[in-house]
């Protein structure tokens, strides 16, 4: 595996601290610098494929919350699930941490904010995720700066929307006017998970969340869906309908119900997407756009 130096990835941040006083400023710096150390040695122990090393951060009973929402038990929780991922899907990669931010709420407590991407050996981004962490002083002012790690919640980065709240319309396709399919939407229960997983595996980019925690994902073609199961409602989870790109509503509408369709219905939605909903004639629903659905597109589209 290359070699990568991560301390160079961690210093760079800012910290806040309220005193103006030049020792107490100083300490500041001192403590920061441990706390930084905290990162640089996940980053080790990820390149090495030590779990032990990695885990090495975290205090025993840390509270420490994944991008899914999984809460391993602890440092032994933390260490075990790195260690499997370490001798599978993230085998032969590095871990590039940044501490951006660190504050002190009081001696010997802060809170940290920190980006970590993970790379293959190629320098390929497989992940991205930032952090919210706590961190304590467990060493007495007379000894070393001994930081832990007590609670991190990891989190997906949130996306610029690659749109403006009017979607950009993109070039109709003017030579044969063929509808394109542009949209696939999917009931999930976890939304922020299978993006995750579509975003790793895939590439693909999250570009819009509506508050109850539904997810919109781009590979530069097709926009994704991934609406927030109802535990309320009775839509079943899975597929639930299509998106086409059109050119033309009327000349569309006119051809659906001269295939005995209904009429297609306007979407009133606050979602800048799909302005119509159809069905086939076995009532599998679509929408249909005039203006596309949204999300970033190859340069050829844009």
């Amino acid at each position: 595996m290359t070699t990568h130096n991560t301390r160079h990835n961690t210093r760079h941040g800012t910290s806040h601290n309220g005193s103006s006083n030049g020792s107490s400023n100083s300490g500041s710096n001192l403590a920061d610098d441990a706390i930084r150390a905290l990162w640089e040695t996940m980053a080790r122990g990820w390149e090495a494929g030590d779990a032990t090393l990695f885990a090495a951060s975290f205090a025993t009973d840390c509270d420490f919350t994944t991008v899914r929402g999984d809460k391993p038990p602890g440092r032994a929780g933390i260490q075990a699930d790195h260690d499997r991922l370490f001798r599978t899907q993230y085998a032969d990669t590095r871990l590039d941490a940044r501490v951006t931010a660190v504050r002190h709420l009081r001696p010997g407590l802060a809170t940290v904010d920190a980006e970590s991407t993970v790379r293959a050996a190629d320098g390929t981004t497989l992940a991205s995720a930032h952090a919210l962490a706590v961190v304590e002083r467990t060493g007495t002012h007379d000894g070393p700066d001994l930081w832990q790690i007590v609670a991190l919640h990891n989190m997906i980065p949130a996306t610029a929307p690659a749109v403006s709240a009017t979607p950009e319309p993109e070039k109709a396709d003017t030579e044969t006017g063929r509808p394109k399919l542009r949209h696939l939407a999917v009931v999930a229960r976890d939304p922020e998970g299978l993006a995750e997983f579509y975003s790793s595996v895939f590439s693909m980019e999250l570009y819009h969340r509506d508050p109850d925690g539904s997810c919109f994902l781009s590979d530069g073609y097709l926009s994704l869906a991934l609406i927030k199961h109802r535990l309320d409602g009775d839509t079943p989870l899975g597929m639930n309908h299509f998106g086409f790109h059109i050119a033309d509503t009327a000349a569309t509408s006119a051809a659906l119900i001269e295939k005995g369709a209904d009429k297609p219905a306007e979407r009133f939605t606050d979602r800048p997407f799909a302005e119509y909903r159809a069905m086939d004639p076995e009532g599998n629903s679509f929408d249909l756009s005039e203006h596309g659905f949204g999300g970033p597109r190859p340069a050829t589209e844009s």
